[in-house]
């Protein structure tokens, strides 16, 4: 343990922490440049405080021409589980009072770098917790590069994000080596989220996390090969009100107009309340997604045995 930091210490960068953002649009990415990785080493002065975000690919163009296109389809959304990052791609009918990025064809990857403060020398637990909408034909990956891009002892090799069989969030957790993490010369880190060939469109990517965790303080938790991912985007287990009765399914996300019914069982019925007790709405499910418009307000959700309180 370096006791330049605490157990358990938060070290994600700001800017990758979007349960701290504000609900809205987001501009996520700062710069753009064609090719599959950014210039080596990245000009430290084009690095931001809180974290840089650098969007590159075989049809990405460069000098920052596709940042803005891109960013259109970005958006902090929240949930009951917290705010979290949504890239809507372009003909995705996700969330559809939301804007979605211009059409971007061929493979996408998105580095995220970290701060020049990052530890090193350090004990740091990395996650990164996301799911797709959209039909997936090929593997999302992730990996965390050191400054300078070597692909040779790397702090992180790559993993798959989201498959093809996937349909949950799915988390990837892992301690990263920090024998490669050793220097100042070798921060920030790159976070490279590698969006395989022509699934930057007509795809919406919820990213629920990005997390750094420097000393941690209990083993790394493996996922069983055999599990189907996580019913919610924070991994904790979906509770039932009633003994032996199965929880219902599906969550809820909002934004400033309008109440979003995901993955909830069809024929079900939700109740949307005023703050004050009153009902306001029922619903009939009978889509895997849906759009409630609602005034602005303070509402409850309650379907099957789940509560959920949303702020418009």
């Amino acid at each position: 343990m370096n006791c330049m930091w605490a157990a358990d210490e938060d070290v994600t960068p700001a800017h990758l922490n979007f349960a701290a953002q504000p609900e809205g649009p987001y501009e996520f990415v700062h710069y753009s440049s064609n090719g599959s990785n950014p210039a080596t080493p990245f000009p430290e002065a084009d690095l931001k405080a809180t974290g840089t975000v650098v969007l590159t690919g075989g049809q990405v163009k460069n000098d920052n021409a596709s940042v803005a296109g891109f960013n259109k389809g970005c958006h902090i959304v929240a949930s009951e589980y917290g705010n979290m990052l949504l890239i809507k791609g372009n003909g995705s009918t996700e969330e559809p009072d939301l804007e979605a990025a211009d059409a971007l064809g061929g493979y996408v990857n998105v580095n995220m770098f970290t701060t020049s403060d990052f530890p090193v020398n350090t004990p740091v637990r990395f996650q990164f917790v996301s799911k797709v909408v959209g039909g997936v034909t090929s593997d999302y990956k992730v990996a965390i590069y050191n400054y300078g891009g070597s692909n040779s002892n790397i702090p992180l090799p790559e993993k798959t994000t989201y498959s093809p069989i996937d349909t949950k969030w799915w988390p990837v957790i892992y301690d990263l080596d920090i024998s490669t993490v050793v220097g100042s010369d070798q921060i920030p880190l790159r976070i490279k989220y590698s969006i395989p060939q022509a699934h930057a469109n007509g795809r919406a990517i919820y990213i629920a996390s990005i997390k750094f965790t420097a000393n941690p303080s209990t083993e790394c938790p493996e996922l069983d090969p055999n599990s189907e991912g996580w019913d919610t985007p924070d991994g904790s287990p979906v509770s039932s009100a009633v003994e032996g009765v199965e929880s219902a399914q599906g969550f809820v996300a909002w934004d400033r107009q309008n109440i979003y019914l995901n993955e909830m069982e069809q024929g079900s019925t939700v109740y949307i309340y005023s703050i004050t007790g009153s009902l306001v709405k029922t619903i009939q499910v009978n889509d895997s997604f849906m759009e409630v418009p609602m005034n602005q307000g303070v509402y409850v959700v309650k379907y099957g045995d789940k509560t959920s309180k949303v702020v418009l």
